[in-house]
């Protein structure tokens, strides 16, 4: 997902996908129409009412014998497994439908996905974010989709002319349903830096989009479908329209030419703030080895780069090296005690309070404190100081504080601090 990122176009992730859901329609999809089809009424019964009068006693008997043929018709057809009809109401087998993923993912899943990440995960306004990363996640779902389903287009074409149980064309057709999902999981993780629970909780959700949008091509997709709409489409999210109007391409083209700069950059043998930065970045895609890999460089090109030992004080206190992560911060208060608004005493007390050094660990939190008598995070990490020294009261005005500063913060950032407004709510 991160190359995709770097390198991808969603104009070739569309026309994969389009190449992708012809072939999976056409194999897949017409097979388990044709076993699991709803047989309707007007198959059996079509009566021609120039040659027969329909109060006549030969129309009765020949409706008659029609609704027998559609009954036992309804009974003796396969239904899907475990949901039976109940299917139809989210999903559906119709080969014709081709064009459906491409369209369903840009319009309704992907914007969707945006809006219950801003919802569970707090990442900002839904206008905001969904012109920063819709390019991004839009070109990382089409291509997504397009793997998961692919492996399985070509087995339904290789096994298309077989005798083969509808069976296992259900279970390909639900086994890529399951594997765009996980793919879907690590998408949303890349793109927004989002943990595995709130992945996973977004994409369960999201796939509802799908279903909504498989309703709505029923009445538009003509027009949807027609090719001026899809020229405007290109030339939108391709970003070709300038001026007042832009293209939600543009600004993932413009995180992909930054991407590229700093790349260059590091070509620069004393250049470390752009290993810093490209660092920053595999960061918030939790891709932590490769973060590491360049935070390593910052600081063999420059010891006391400032950003760098911080960022590596924190990758250390994760992964449990204590004395590691306080090494590294001591070169950043040495430089500056007020670095990352004062957050860097606020790791350090964590990082005290986590080698149960007691002492230390307030006084570093009182100091955070005092400069930041709002934050969620160091109260939380203050009142457990206070409750590990045996200072109930201390350690309870503590937490009841994080518990209200994560109240009374914006909107926006009421979502990030919820974690620690919940862990506090459990001391109190």
């Amino acid at each position: 997902m991160s190359e995709i990122l770097d390198t991808g176009s969603w104009l070739a992730a569309a026309i994969f996908v389009f190449i992708v859901s012809v072939a999976f329609y056409t194999s897949v999809n017409s097979k388990l129409q044709t076993a699991y089809r709803v047989p309707t009424f007007a198959e059996f019964y079509q009566p021609n009412y120039e040659a027969t009068d329909e109060d006549s006693r030969a129309a009765e008997i020949e409706y008659k014998n029609a609704e027998a043929a559609y009954r036992t018709a309804l009974d003796e057809r396969q239904t899907i497994p475990l949901v039976g009809d109940n299917f139809y109401n989210f999903f559906s087998f119709e080969p014709s439908r081709f064009y459906q993923p491409i369209l369903s993912l840009s319009i309704f899943y992907v914007p969707a996905a945006i809006l219950l990440m801003c919802v569970f995960g707090g990442v900002g306004s839904f206008g905001l974010v969904l012109r920063r990363d819709y390019g991004a996640l839009a070109v990382c779902s089409l291509t997504a989709w397009a793997a998961a389903h692919l492996p399985f287009a070509i087995a339904g074409i290789f096994l298309y002319s077989a005798e083969v149980s509808s069976l296992v064309y259900f279970a390909m057709w639900l086994a890529s349903s399951i594997a765009f999902g996980a793919l879907m999981v690590f998408a949303v993780r890349t793109v927004f830096g989002a943990n595995y629970g709130t992945a996973i909780l977004v994409v369960c959700c999201a796939w509802l989009a799908l279903s909504l949008g498989m309703y709505i091509f029923r009445y538009v997709s003509p027009w949807l479908f027609s090719p001026f709409l899809l020229v405007f489409a290109v030339m939108y999210f391709g970003g070709a329209l300038k001026g007042e109007v832009r293209g939600f391409g543009d600004a993932f083209r413009q995180k992909q030419n930054f991407k590229r700069f700093l790349a260059n950059a590091t070509v620069n043998p004393k250049d470390a703030d752009a290993h810093v930065q490209l660092a920053l970045i595999y960061l918030q895609r939790r891709q932590e080895t490769k973060a590491l890999e360049h935070l390593n460089k910052a600081v063999a090109i420059d010891r006391n780069e400032i950003d760098a030992n911080y960022e590596l004080g924190k990758l250390a206190r994760a992964r449990g090296d204590l004395q590691a992560a306080l090494d590294y911060f001591a070169v950043v208060v040495g430089q500056n005690d007020k670095h990352a608004l004062s957050e860097i005493w606020r790791e350090i007390g964590a990082t005290y309070l986590e080698a149960n050094m007691l002492a230390e660990a307030r006084e570093a939190l009182e100091k955070f404190v005092e400069r930041r008598p709002v934050d969620a995070e160091g109260l939380y990490y203050s009142g457990k100081v206070f409750k590990a020294q045996g200072d109930a009261d201390k350690a309870r005005a503590q937490f009841e504080q994080a518990v209200e500063a994560a109240q009374n913060s914006p909107d926006y950032r009421r979502r990030q601090l919820k974690h620690w407004s919940k862990l506090a709510r459990k001391e109190i």
